[in-house]
């Protein structure tokens, strides 16, 4: 909320010609470690939630969905498939049931008043992001000093998704759902909130988000984020400063 208040007070205070906010994230990404830099061409907020009524399927429509308030369209996650020692519950039933993913309301500055759209995956700006590509032969920093090194070495990396919500995730078995289910890797709490602003407002906007753990542990390096925030940190500002310097030298195109 507090990225998204500030997002707005900036545009609303300065003549903004584009937004490049960067930091550091959780990894729902295998194959990717520790002090990697990610530029994701998408971001989501994915902790709107319709919270389905206990006993209802995926067949039983949402309230309000007729309406278009809600939809099932974007999919869902069904606590009952990671519940463990159930036998102790006498009807085994899953009183948590399922929660439906949503979208965001938007009403875009350039729109109608009254006329919302929905949004879900928000797309970086184009330029930017093939500015950014130039980024990966950069070198960034492996060790934090001259014993504490990472087992691979770091590199700017162009991915697909990243997404957002006010969650610090340190659970496995979720980054692993929603890694399988959006294909995302930075997963952090303030990028969606800047990049609805940046859609909203109609300014371009790049995310760049260096990774310093892996969200919910699982092998030695993973989740060392009091030994990494450091190396991921710099990381992210090295290649901000220098995506910067790109940006300037880069020919403008007309949308510019």
């Amino acid at each position: 909320i507090n990225a998204g208040i500030t997002s707005q007070l900036l545009l609303t205070q300065f003549k903004i010609e584009g937004v490049v906010h960067y930091g550091i994230a959780g990894n729902a990404n295998p194959s990717l470690h520790i002090g990697f830099v990610t530029i994701p061409q998408y971001w989501s907020h994915s902790a709107l939630w319709s919270w389905q009524r206990y006993g209802y399927g995926p067949s039983d429509e949402l309230p309000l969905e007729p309406n278009g308030d809600y939809t099932r369209n974007i999919g869902y996650i069904k606590f009952a498939d990671y519940a463990e020692n159930v036998t102790a519950c006498n009807s085994h039933d899953n009183l948590l049931n399922n929660v439906w993913f949503q979208p965001e309301e938007v009403f875009p500055v350039d729109g109608t008043p009254e006329q919302r759209q929905h949004a879900f995956w928000i797309p970086v700006d184009p330029l930017y992001f093939n500015i950014s590509k130039s980024l990966e032969d950069m070198e960034l920093e492996n060790c934090v000093n001259a014993t504490t090194c990472l087992d691979e070495t770091p590199r700017v990396v162009q991915v697909h998704r990243g997404t957002s919500a006010g969650i610090y995730v340190d659970n496995a078995a979720y980054r692993s759902f929603i890694y399988k289910k959006f294909n995302v890797t930075p997963v952090d709490m303030e990028s969606a909130a800047v990049a609805l602003i940046c859609m909203q407002q109609r300014v371009p906007f790049i995310i760049i988000r260096a990774l310093s753990d892996l969200a919910g542990g699982g092998s030695a390096e993973s989740n060392e984020i009091d030994t990494f925030i450091s190396l991921a940190s710099n990381n992210s500002v090295n290649v901000v400063v220098e995506f910067i310097k790109r940006l300037v030298a880069a020919p403008l195109v007309s949308d510019h």
